[in-house]
């Protein structure tokens, strides 16, 4: 959907983020849907500027959908990788972080607020 229906014009058809919409504070995947239209059309600075932490995690949600869909589609599955603790606890922690320092409102972390 975020492919076709453009999400940073207003009246776009997208679902709008509750937390944001109550509040006025933007979550961790707040601007997801605006990263994954702009990089499906190649803008990777907008794509980075809407949300960066979610970009850095496109390359391994790509390879989870593939080694869960490549053996329902009759291929062999490419080799999957379990990240330890605390590599998911470092992850957590960033992903926290960001979204601690997107809403503080002075530079330079005004500009991670979308």
């Amino acid at each position: 959907m975020a492919a076709i229906a453009d999400p940073t014009q207003p009246g776009s058809g997208l679902p709008v983020c509750p937390l944001k919409t109550l509040t006025g504070i933007d979550c961790p995947i707040c601007g997801s849907a605006r990263m994954l239209h702009t990089l499906l059309h190649g803008d990777l600075a907008s794509a980075a500027r809407y949300n960066a932490v979610t970009l850095l995690m496109v390359p391994v949600l790509l390879w989870a959908w593939l080694v869960w869909s490549l053996p329902r589609l009759g291929f062999r599955a490419p080799p999957t990788w379990r990240p330890s603790g605390r590599v998911l606890r470092f992850g957590l922690g960033l992903w926290l972080l960001f979204a601690v320092l997107r809403n503080l409102p002075w530079a330079p972390f005004s500009a991670l607020h979308v």
